[in-house]
């Protein structure tokens, strides 16, 4: 894992998903990523963590709450997506959210670096932002 720290866009990962994202204008990929973590029945993989905890990051942002590290391109592009950010959508993130804190290859990894209850803080305050 190519992170830099516990900070959700602070990884190339969630950073590049989040480009493609918008450079796509398919506000459909942000419910697609957060299901596959959510439907996932075997180990979360880092790269689909980073992926969904950007899908959530973003729909945060679309309620008016994003990040303070949520990249200032994409950020004034929201409106691309023509997405909004439902309370089915919010529950879905706050899902996939809660999913990876409890257990997934992430965790692991901050855990292993000492830094796992500064990680769990970042995502906390996301699902607070998104309820």
């Amino acid at each position: 894992m190519g992170a830099w720290g516990t900070r959700n866009f602070e990884n190339d990962g969630s950073q590049d998903w989040v480009f493609d994202v918008i450079d796509s204008k398919d506000g459909g990929l942000v419910s697609d990523t957060l299901a596959r973590i959510i439907n996932n029945i075997e180990t979360l993989e880092v790269s689909d963590c980073e992926e969904a905890l950007a899908a959530a990051e973003l729909v945060a942002a679309l309620v008016g709450k994003p990040s303070e590290d949520f990249p200032e391109d994409p950020l004034d592009q929201l409106d691309v997506l023509n997405l909004i950010a439902t309370r089915a959508l919010r529950n879905q993130a706050i899902a996939a959210v809660n999913k990876i804190v409890a257990g997934s290859e992430m965790k692991n990894y901050w855990e292993g670096e000492g830094q796992g209850e500064a990680w769990a803080a970042i995502q906390a305050g996301l699902v607070k932002r998104l309820e």
